[in-house]
Order: C-alpha cells, then sequence, then structure tokens
C-alpha cells in the first residue's frame, strides 16, 4: 500500500503547511502536491510501515495493527497483559519448568509481533532450566516493525539484540538471566509444514500457544485434519496443554474430536472464556460440562471444518456420536441427546471461501 493509501485510510492530511517542504523533497524538482497528497514520502511518519503502524490502546498500552489484514494485534488489553493471562499463567508454564528436568518446548503458532514469546520469557527469566521455543508463521515483518518500535510497544525485556539474531539466522541462543533459551523461526505456510515429513522431527511441545487469525478469516488454521496431527505429534508421553483466545463451539468441538481434552481457559480483555485443550486432564482445570454441551448441541456452528473453508453447520450425528464416547463426557451428569438428523433451521449454515495463511493475530472470534 503506497503512504497515499496508507494516510487516507487513517484519515490523515499529510499536506505541508503553506511554507513547509516535504522532507527529501529538492527545489526545482517539481510539484509537492498530488490529489491534494505528498507526490513523494521520503519515510513513513513514525510508529508505522507500509504494512503496519503503532495504536494505543484504551488503558493506554501500545499494539501493532495489520493495515493489510484491518487486524490489530491484541486489541483490549495489550500484547503483554493478554500474553500473561491467556499462556504463561494458563499453560502454568513457571510451575511446568520448574518441575521439568529436561526444560520445556514451547511450539508458537504465530509468531508475529512475538509479544507472546517475550513476554514468556520475561516472566520466567529469574527461573533456571533450559527452555526450546519454536515460533512459526509466514513471514517476519510484524516482528522487524515491532523491534523498531520497541521501546514504545514494551515488552522485549531487553531482548532487542537476540531478537535481531532470531531476524538474521532465524535462530538465536543465549541466556535470559538464569535460563537458557534456543529460540528458532520455522517460515512458511503452518498446515502444509505441519503435515510434512519434516514435522515428525521437530521436538513434541510441553506447550502450543495457537495464535492464529480467527476461524472465519483464516479457516486453514482451524481444520480437523490440523488439530488432529498436533495432537499425533504431542504423545502421552509429554504432557502437553494448548491455549487459544477463542471460545468459539465450533473450535471447541474441533479439538475434542481431535483427541484433545478441552476446558474452559481464563478470561482475558473483553473475552469471559478462552479454550484450553490438553493431552492429559491433569492440565484442565475446568473441563467443558453439561451446560457447554447443551449450547454445542443447539448451536449452529459447531461441526469441524475440514478443509480451508470456513462452514457453519450444527453438529452431525456422528460428531455428536464421538464426543458422547469420550471420556470427558461420559457420566451421568450429561444430559439425554435427542437426535440430531432433523435439517438445520432456515439460514443455519454459511459457507465461505479463504485463502489459507499462516500469520499472527489476536484477532476477533467471528466464528
Amino acid at each position: 500500500m503506497s503512504p497515499q493509501g496508507i494516510a487516507r485510510r487513517l484519515g490523515w492530511d499529510l499536506r505541508p503547511r503553506q511554507g513547509q517542504k516535504l522532507k527529501g523533497a529538492q527545489s526545482g524538482s517539481g510539484p509537492q502536491i498530488l490529489m491534494g497528497f505528498p507526490a513523494r514520502l521520503a519515510e513513513p511518519p513514525p510508529g508505522m510501515s507500509e504494512a503496519y503502524q503503532l495504536v494505543q490502546l484504551s488503558n493506554g498500552s501500545w499494539s501493532v495493527r495489520s493495515l493489510e489484514a484491518a487486524e490489530t494485534f491484541h486489541p483490549v488489553v495489550g500484547p503483554a497483559a493478554e500474553a500473561e493471562a491467556l499462556y504463561v499463567r494458563q499453560l502454568r508454564i513457571r510451575e511446568r519448568l520448574t518441575a521439568a528436568g529436561e526444560g520445556l518446548v514451547i511450539w508458537d503458532v504465530g509468531l508475529g509481533a512475538a509479544a507472546n514469546v517475550l513476554t514468556l520469557l520475561r516472566s520466567i527469566r529469574d527461573l533456571s532450566g533450559r527452555i526450546r521455543v519454536l515460533s512459526f508463521d509466514q513471514t517476519l515483518e510484524p516482528l522487524r516493525f515491532a523491534l523498531r518500535n520497541a521501546p514504545r510497544l514494551g515488552y522485549f525485556g531487553g531482548h532487542e539484540p537476540e531478537v535481531e539474531t532470531l531476524l538474521a539466522s532465524s535462530r538465536a541462543v543465549f541466556p535470559s538471566g538464569a535460563l537458557a533459551v534456543d529460540w528458532s523461526f520455522h517460515p512458511g505456510d503452518f498446515p502444509t509444514a505441519l503435515g510434512s515429513a519434516e514435522a515428525d522431527a521437530w521436538p513434541p511441545p510441553h506447550a502450543i500457544l495457537f495464535d492464529a487469525y480467527s476461524p472465519a478469516r483464516n479457516p486453514g488454521m482451524w481444520t480437523l485434519p490440523l488439530f488432529s496431527r498436533l495432537r499425533e505429534l504431542s504423545p502421552d508421553s509429554r504432557p502437553c496443554a494448548l491455549a487459544t483466545y477463542t471460545r468459539a463451539t465450533l473450535v471447541r468441538v474441533t479439538l475434542l474430536r481431535a483427541g484433545w481434552r478441552v476446558g474452559i481457559g481464563n478470561a482475558t480483555g473483553e473475552k469471559d472464556e478462552t479454550t484450553v485443550a490438553a493431552n492429559h486432564s491433569s492440565l484442565i482445570e475446568q473441563p467443558l460440562g453439561p451446560d457447554w454441551w447443551r449450547r454445542a448441541l443447539r448451536s449452529t456452528s459447531a461441526e469441524p471444518l475440514q478443509d480451508a473453508v470456513y462452514r457453519q453447520h450444527p453438529m452431525s450425528e456422528s460428531t455428536r456420536a464421538a464426543l458422547e464416547r469420550l471420556p470427558q463426557f461420559r457420566n451421568p451428569g450429561f444430559p439425554a441427546v435427542q437426535s440430531l438428523s432433523s435439517p438445520p433451521p432456515p439460514g443455519a449454515s454459511k459457507v465461505h471461501t479463504a485463502k489459507t495463511k499462516t500469520v499472527a493475530s489476536s484477532g476477533t472470534d467471528m466464528a
């Protein structure tokens, strides 16, 4: 997007005041105004690039906004507060690092501007141990932008040199307080990489920070095959928990069908619930219960996605039967259910196509 286009989107008037020259303009170089906008802008305004800008949230903290996607990362409480509540505390990172003799492996699905990883590192830098982070995304550009604005964003915690190394070589090995950190970046389309033989060589995770755009915007990141493959690569021999910002019924049903145990996650920002999943019930503090089950049976968006096409359908008979067989739902507290074979109400089924992309943002739960 051109600087003029960015200015139009933001409602900025970048015309120079009377007697003022544009930065970089030379005398005699011709008219400097074209259709009311500068014909040449030497560099973006501070806190802004061709694709990203800084935005100040209502609580005073700063975050990054993608102009192309029209999405603000961590849009309510800010990057550090959301990462602390959603990932650090909910996944019990401090407790598990202290108990883990071999250290922890973190899969960071949706690196974005790296607020999740950097907040996590800052929160445990007083502990000793080893931590390995595998970050996945299609681009490093949000992180490059964030690094240029690190003082205002406030979550880098002195790790600017290590981020520069990661940007330059896709890997940074460094001490963080008493921690030994090995942080690597894996570029490309995450569903494709996850389905490849290369993924079998990745170290199994203890924790997964799942921070992709919403199912409606990025359906290829929320499919049953993807979460089934994640479960396959998270063996029972290594207890693993996954956290994500959404509370969408579709996502929770998909995780259950993929073999995860699923529970209600911590509130964060304007969301009164998020979602946590795990391969061990001990990592779920509040499993989904009868109230959720009743709502899921009534939902018009509860059937897992099989591919990168966003569809909204009620739960199918086969999905209901599969969930009823799960240990999580085999108890007297769950209500008897009638057949779901009757047709959904008019307008209950919606289909949208979208190009799959692996990008990080807190996004909006539109499912």
